[in-house]
């Protein structure tokens, strides 16, 4: 009977291991992940986002508390924040609409898609229903292995500089839909 291939033991490969038959990745740190990185950004348009939402939130109850001719200026700003938020929010869901494009190039980067993934289904109606149990034990399986990914709450000054941004093009925004409500019927 001829010599067969099948009956030699190979050895053990692992990627990442220190065996004998390890694959060896070039390292690459979490900077270079553009996982990591499109977490970062997720992140900040999700800061930015809740700052616009309580802006909104507060001058919604000037505009309710507010008497006649204090209300009319008080629905301008509010429709501004309300415009502004919608767009940070819109942002945020951008990032997201990345995630299935952006290739994790290290176990943190699978961790931060993750983590973006388990964070935007936050608002869900019954965050026990299958699968989301499921995914968030197997980021804190990961975080276990990995360790976190490393980041830092966004700088307040950026912040602020996104949400003068978003509030600039919101009262664009509301300044031409404000023009065209004006405009009589045809123009």
């Amino acid at each position: 009977m001829a010599d067969s291939d099948h009956s030699t033991t190979m050895p053990l490969v692992t990627i990442g291991g220190r065996g004998e038959g390890a694959i060896k990745r070039p390292a690459r740190s979490d900077e270079e992940d553009a996982a990591v990185a499109l977490l970062r950004e997720w992140l900040r348009a999700q800061r930015v986002s809740l700052v616009l939402c309580r802006l909104q939130q507060r001058l919604e109850t000037r505009v309710l508390s507010a008497t006649c001719p204090a209300s009319i200026d008080a629905k301008v700003g509010y429709s501004i924040a309300y415009q502004a938020e919608v767009e940070a929010a819109t942002a945020a869901l951008k990032i997201q609409d990345r995630l299935p494009r952006t290739p994790a190039q290290s176990l943190p980067g699978v961790v931060a898609k993750l983590e973006i993934i388990v964070g935007s289904d936050r608002e869900i109606d019954d965050p026990t229903d299958f699968p989301w149990p499921h995914i968030e034990s197997i980021l804190r399986d990961l975080k276990e292995i990995v360790g976190g990914v490393p980041l830092e709450r966004p700088n307040r000054s950026v912040v602020q500089a996104d949400c003068k941004r978003y509030q600039a093009r919101a009262a664009d925004l509301v300044g031409l839909e404000k023009q065209a409500a004006n405009r009589p019927l045809g123009q």
